[in-house]
């Protein structure tokens, strides 16, 4: 019993499905389909991202130390605890950035996300460590 290619596509489908047999195969791969493939990230790009990655790290470990070495005492519950909250948020923030660039630029250009990385480094650097602040 010799089996037909068509068997195999026919098995897959429902009544009523229309499929175009041609464009199915990947042996019949035209023009039309490579420029619709969306193109893969770059091996700099990536080697940048990692960069950038890193340097956040490195951002989150500099808040934890900052905050390891202050030391506020406030007299009402609440005001410590919010307090302690906002040391939290910024031992976070590094990450936090990060992964929202990441994840609102997914469809936009590389450039755009570089910029907002970049922007990023200014904006949530532990600067009491960087400065000296904190100790």
């Amino acid at each position: 019993m010799s089996r037909h290619p068509d068997d195999d596509d026919e098995a897959l489908r429902w009544d009523g499905d229309e499929v175009d047999h041609i464009a199915a195969r990947p042996d019949t791969a035209t023009a039309a389909t490579a420029d619709a493939i969306a193109p893969a990230t770059g091996s700099a790009l990536l080697v940048v991202y990692g960069i950038f990655a890193g340097a956040y790290l490195l951002f989150v470990v500099g808040w934890i130390i900052a905050v390891g070495q202050s030391s506020v005492s406030l007299g009402n519950l609440f005001f410590e605890i919010m307090y302690q909250f906002g040391e939290f948020l910024a031992i976070a923030s590094p990450a936090i950035w990060l992964g929202t660039v990441l994840l609102l630029t997914r469809g936009a250009r590389p450039v755009w996300r570089i910029l907002w990385l970049l922007l990023g480094l200014v904006l949530v650097a532990p600067w009491p460590f960087i400065l000296g602040a904190a100790s």
